[in-house]
Order: structure tokens, then C-alpha cells, then sequence
């Protein structure tokens, strides 16, 4: 890691922290949401800002997947600061050594949460990595939704990334558990945890 990436970590550490200061969060749970459970965790990977600022309340350990790449170093610093265990890698680069370092913090009792359809899309799609893993070790999964009351949104970028203004109302929704059955075709479930994130984005919307 480079010292540049470091300095830029920082930056974004404490710039994200005066943002998050000035933002007036409304958190939304499912009745059947426990902070006490370890969970997988859902989300496009464009709105990551919101759950990783409020998923540090979650009351189980917790980790993050990051990219092998420059950016991710930045993303390191950053994350650890904040206090989640980074695991590097992705699903074009590194993913077995990924997978099984997921795995292992997974096993070890660690709550885990991701852009689902990172790291380069196609946008709004699951990718089958989470699923894999909630169907193998019977870890539920929570679809994720944020909304923001005025944002900035980079168009240009694949996955249209987010950051709320200062000042804005942020809402951030925790759905129902969702389990994959051993039975069950990670195909469909695929699909239906891309319906579950998409009910939870209209979810965080409405209460705005």
C-alpha cells in the first residue's frame, strides 16, 4: 500500500465522518431484524455509502469485501477506521483467495455485507457469491435499501455511485431475513434476492 493511498484513506475517513454528522438518519428494521444475529448483508454496490456508515451498530463483528485494485487501498484505510475487518479481493480478481476469506470470517461468527452486483456489474444484478454462501453455511441474508432527500449521483460511472448532501434526510431499511434452503436453486434465488433488494430501495423511498 502506497503512502498516497494511506493519505487518501484518511481524507476519506474524516471527510465521510463530518458528512455523516450532518445527515438526518431515519433507520427502518423488520420486525424480524435481530442486531444481535450475524447476517449477510445486501446492497448495490452505488448506495454502499449508507450501510457502511450505519452497519457499524450492528452488535456481531464485522467485515467488508474490497477490491485487490489502487482504489482499494484507499477503501482500506478508510473501512478500518470505522471499524470493519477487510477482506481483499473480488469476482474477477483473487475470488478464490476472496471466497475463502469470507468464508473463514463467516465461520468465525463475523457479519459480512457487500455490493451484490459489484465490482464492475452489470447494475442491479446479484451475483451468486452471497447466495452461495448463506446456502452453505445457513447464514440469513438482509436486502438493504437507502434513500436519500438530495444527493449527488455519478451518472458516468456503471453503477450511478451515490453520496448524500450535507444536511439531507437519509433513510436506511433493514428487510426481512431472507434464507436459502439447501433444496433451492441458487439461480432462482438469485433472483428473488434482486426482487427482496429492489422492495427494499422502494421501502427507504417511501419514508423519505
Amino acid at each position: 500500500m502506497t503512502f498516497k493511498s494511506r493519505i487518501l484513506g484518511y481524507m476519506a475517513y474524516y471527510i465521510t465522518l463530518l458528512l455523516g454528522m450532518t445527515l438526518r438518519v431515519v433507520i427502518s428494521k423488520h420486525p424480524e431484524y435481530n442486531p444481535k444475529t450475524q447476517y449477510l448483508f445486501a446492497f448495490w454496490h452505488g448506495k454502499q455509502l449508507l450501510p457502511v456508515f450505519e452497519l457499524q451498530n450492528h452488535d456481531t463483528r464485522r467485515a467488508v469485501l474490497v477490491s485487490p485494485s489502487r482504489d482499494g487501498d484507499m477503501l482500506t484505510v478508510w473501512l478500518k477506521n470505522l471499524g470493519y475487518e477487510v477482506i481483499r479481493g473480488s469476482s474477477r480478481k483473487q475470488n478464490i483467495s476472496a471466497l475463502a476469506g469470507m468464508l473463514r470470517k463467516l465461520k468465525a461468527g463475523y457479519s459480512l455485507g457487500f455490493g451484490i452486483d459489484g465490482p464492475i456489474g452489470p447494475i442491479y444484478k446479484v451475483k451468486p457469491g452471497m447466495t452461495h454462501m448463506a446456502q452453505k453455511l445457513r447464514i440469513p441474508i438482509i436486502p438493504v435499501g437507502s434513500a436519500f432527500s438530495r444527493s449527488w449521483v455519478f451518472e458516468k460511472a456503471w453503477d450511478k455511485y451515490e453520496i448524500p448532501k450535507p444536511f439531507a434526510k437519509a433513510v436506511f431499511y433493514l428487510g426481512k431475513p431472507f434464507t436459502i434452503e439447501q433444496e433451492v436453486d441458487l439461480g432462482i434465488s438469485n433472483d428473488m434476492l434482486e426482487g427482496l433488494i429492489i422492495q427494499a430501495e422502494i421501502t427507504a423511498k417511501t419514508l423519505l
